[in-house]
């Protein structure tokens, strides 16, 4: 970049920051970015800079800006170079930063992978037949369903109503959930309750329960006597 460049540049930067340009602003910032050209790669990294930030400007801001902007292209290129068969190590290295630079240039279009190696973009995968493995179509029925008996008698143990009173239907004692408990306050119909705050469902009805199921049992056969 000329002195003259830079103090174009510089007139740009003015237009966001107000700053004045001189002779010495302008032949500071051409040695500055003596390796960078006016193109518009430097216009806009002072765009970009203060879209960004509101801090003054610097030769090194142009110099990060700009090499943001060919880092961008290049990473959306796809550059892919494949090489000649009859060119030296030296060639190909140079051929390929030829080709990133026409790259970061703009002069070369981004591509698609599938167009980077020279194939066409692939095709959907087929779809997939046939239905799922037996076990799981029979796990897939029972699904909704009530629970199978199996699994129905390992849970007998945990329902004490239905266990208490096939137990005691067995042993052919009058049902004492079918009244209440004056122990545990249970309703009828409700096991009887016991530990700390009556939290726990109790294995067996309380005595008293008993005791006044038989004497309600003993009145109904009086009375049908």
């Amino acid at each position: 970049m000329t002195p003259a460049d830079a103090a174009e540049l510089l007139t740009l930067c003015a237009a966001f920051d107000r700053r004045t340009v001189g002779e010495a602003d302008a032949r500071a910032w051409a040695a500055a970015l003596h390796a960078i050209p006016l193109d518009d790669d430097a216009r806009a990294a002072v765009a970009r800079h203060y879209a960004e930030t509101d801090r003054w400007i610097t030769p090194a801001h142009v110099i990060q800006q700009r090499a943001k902007t060919r880092r961008d292209r290049l990473d959306r290129a796809n550059v892919v170079y494949d090489g000649r068969p009859d060119e030296t190590g030296a060639e190909s290295i140079a051929s390929r930063r030829a080709l990133e630079r026409a790259v970061a240039d703009g002069r070369i279009e981004p591509q698609t992978a599938a167009q980077a190696v020279g194939r066409a973009p692939r095709t959907a995968p087929p779809e997939l037949t046939g239905g799922p493995a037996p076990e799981v179509e029979a796990a897939l029925k029972g699904i909704g369903r009530r629970i199978p008996k199996e699994a129905a008698e390992q849970l007998h143990a945990y329902r004490p109503v239905r266990a208490q009173r096939e137990a005691l239907a067995a042993s052919r004692l009058p049902d004492p959930l079918a009244v209440a408990c004056t122990w545990c306050q249970a309703a009828p119909g409700k096991p009887c309750r016991t530990g700390k705050n009556k939290a726990r469902t109790a294995p067996a009805p309380h005595p008293s329960r008993l005791d006044d199921a038989r004497a309600r049992h003993n009145v109904r056969q009086e009375q049908s006597a």
